[in-house]
Parts: C-alpha cells; structure tokens; sequence
C-alpha cells in the first residue's frame, strides 16, 4: 500500500523555527505510511532539500507569491493541485497567508486543509494590517486549524477557537538527545572557536530577521562589558548580519562576537555557551530555547516569546523595555549556575520529536481515513 502524501505549503525549507519542527517530525514519522512533500516559492535550492530527498520526499516550487502581483503564485498553485490530485491533504506553514492556497485547495477538491500558526504577531504596515484581514476567511477555507502552542493558536485563530477545543497542537519539537550536555564537546568546540576557560559566552540562535532583535544584542554586549570585561557573544543563524556587524563596530565590540553562519551541528555550539538569549520583539514558539534547556543553559528571553517555552526553571523573561544594562545584570548573576543535563523534564513536557511525530501521524491517518472512506 502507498503511504499516504501529505503536501507541506512554506516558503522555503532552510533552517529556522517551523522548519527545523516539521523536519524533526518528519525525521519520525513512519515513512511507509506516511510521506511529507513540500510546495515551495523560493526559486533556490534548500538546506532540507538532499535530506527530503533521501528520506524520500519530493519538492515543488511554484511562484513567489508578491502583493504587487499575486496572480502568478495564485495560476500556479491551482496548476499544481489540479495536475496532482493524490494529494487529499494539505497543510500549510505560511500563517495568515495560508488561507490563499487553502482556499485554492477547496476550490480544487482537496478535501482536508489544515492551517498551522507558528507565530503570535503580523509585521507592521500595511502588509501586516493585510494579513490580519486575512484571518477572518480561516473558517471559509480550513478544515483543520493547527498551532505550535496556546499563544501561536489564540493569535491567529482566536481564543474562542483556543478554548472551545477548534486547535489541535502539536508543539515544535526537537530531538532532544543530541542537545544533552557533554563536557567533552564543550572544551573542544571552546577550543576549535579560540575561547578561552575563563571566557563568559552568550548565545543567541535564530535567523537574522527583524522580530529576532539582533541589534539589541550588541547593545547587550557593550552593557556586560562594562560589567565583566572577558565576554564574547555567539550569534548562530541564517541570514543577513551585516548591519549587525557595522553597529557593533561602530560601538567597539565587534571582536567579542562571532559569527558562524549556518551550521548543522547546533547543539555542538550551544554546549560552548554559558548563557542564551532570546530578546524577539515576539515569537511563536522557538524550537531554540527548547534546546537551550535540554543543556543546561540559563536562558534570558523578552516578554514577546511565550510563557509556554519555560518548560524548566532555567528561563527568564526580561521586558525589552527595561533595556540593556537591566538584562546584563540578570544574565551575568547566573554565571554561577551550575550546568546539568535536563533532558527528562523536556521529554515529560511533550517536545521530543519521536513521541510526537507518533501523534501526528495517527492524526493524519485518521483524517485522511474520514475523508476516504
């Protein structure tokens, strides 16, 4: 029997937050019955995409969809669907945005379509005040609503919808295995990266993007300087830094930071840290700070990313509004902590990928069963 083809809609499959949680999913799921295949509107080539491959998926690509012109996004995803009717479930990644290729997919016969909210905010302007519009059509076009957690669902779906049991939740979840804390590869990444024993080491992972915050990170680092003078910061991400990299030159502390880039072995730099930081101006649920904590990492995030992330006692929350100097004094009271291994309290609190991905396929199962007789 062919397993059953569940069409992922996203922009793209490089690393990030949604990304990373479907590909941990996706990694656990029983590929015999169940296949994931992905529509994209990147024209390039992602870093999931040798890996999809091999686990046997497939990826498509259709055009960026733009407000300027969204008509050619529009003829090809309808071009799409109706060239390849096995597919009987749809699920798309891209927020609010998802009601346009739902919408497409009911007028096409799809006959299950699910949104799934991996945010809590839209950016500002006008293409922020669209997509809030674009809300009010889900019930129209959905026939599953999905979130990474309780804020993400109440953002985008309502809290009517939350409390009245509309939204399934599957967290982003993570293999929580490779994140536990080992000594061993601390010393040695500290030395493969020239830090020295004595070095107090903050991290921040994410992609490079506005909601991060980057910029307060340097503003971070010229505060903890001033406290204790042999601090590096470790920025871990995809993207853009080059205004990153100019603020900090501008204000002196560009050689205290290093950049990787894209790396595939996070948790190898997250066990050279001392300290993890998150100051997004708003999140839905970052698979990163989840992986901060299986390690041990005291972690010092903003009140933009949800309370759900503090799944040990090892997050702070911190408003942005109480500034730099405020977050480094948390953050450098807590170099005395001792580090250990926590990865039994973020197993029991549901983010480990292969428990998860069980569910996940059961549900998949049962939908396209309702649908198919």
């Amino acid at each position: 029997m062919e397993p059953i083809r569940i069409l992922h809609v996203l922009h793209s499959m490089n690393r990030g937050g949604a990304e990373n949680a479907l590909m941990n999913y996706y990694r656990y799921v029983d590929k015999q019955k169940v296949q994931f295949d992905f529509l994209l509107t990147d024209p390039n080539k992602c870093l999931f995409e040798d890996e999809i491959h091999s686990l046997g998926g497939r990826v498509y690509r259709v055009p960026l969809l733009t407000m300027s012109n969204p008509f050619p996004y529009l003829k090809g995803v309808r071009r799409f669907l109706l060239a390849h009717p096995e597919y009987k479930i749809i699920h798309s990644h891209t927020s609010s945005k998802s009601v346009i290729p739902l919408w497409i997919a009911k007028n096409v016969g799809v006959p299950v379509r699910i949104s799934h909210s991996h945010s809590t905010k839209s950016e500002k302007g006008f293409k922020g005040f669209v997509r809030n519009l674009l809300m009010y059509f889900f019930d129209a076009v959905t026939t599953d609503k999905v979130a990474c957690g309780l804020k993400a669902g109440e953002w985008l779906y309502g809290k009517q919808a939350m409390q009245g049991g509309q939204v399934h939740v599957y967290k982003n979840v993570i293999d929580a295995s490779i994140f536990k804390f080992d000594v061993n590869m601390r010393s040695q990444m500290r030395k493969r990266l020239g830090i020295d024993n004595d070095c107090f080491v903050v991290g921040h992972t994410a992609r490079f993007c506005y909601p991060k915050n980057h910029p307060f990170d340097v503003d971070l680092l010229v505060e903890m300087k001033k406290q204790h003078s042999n601090v590096k910061f470790l920025e871990v991400g995809l993207g853009v830094k080059e205004g990153i990299s100019d603020l900090a030159r501008e204000k002196g502390v560009l050689d205290d930071i290093i950049f990787t880039g894209v790396v595939d072995n996070v948790c190898d730099y997250e066990q050279a840290m001392d300290a993890f930081i998150l100051p997004s101006f708003y999140e839905g649920l970052p698979l990163s700070i989840i992986e901060a904590q299986v390690s041990g990492l005291p972690c010092f995030t903003s009140d933009g990313v949800s309370r759900e992330c503090s799944v040990t006692d090892l997050v702070s929350y911190i408003p942005l509004e109480q500034g730099a100097k405020v977050w480094a004094e948390k953050i450098l009271a807590a170099r005395n902590i001792q580090r250990r291994d926590r990865m039994e309290e973020i197993v029991a609190s549901g983010y480990d990928a292969p428990t998860s991905a069980q569910k996940l396929q059961q549900f998949y199962e049962y939908r396209y069963n309702q649908e198919n007789g």
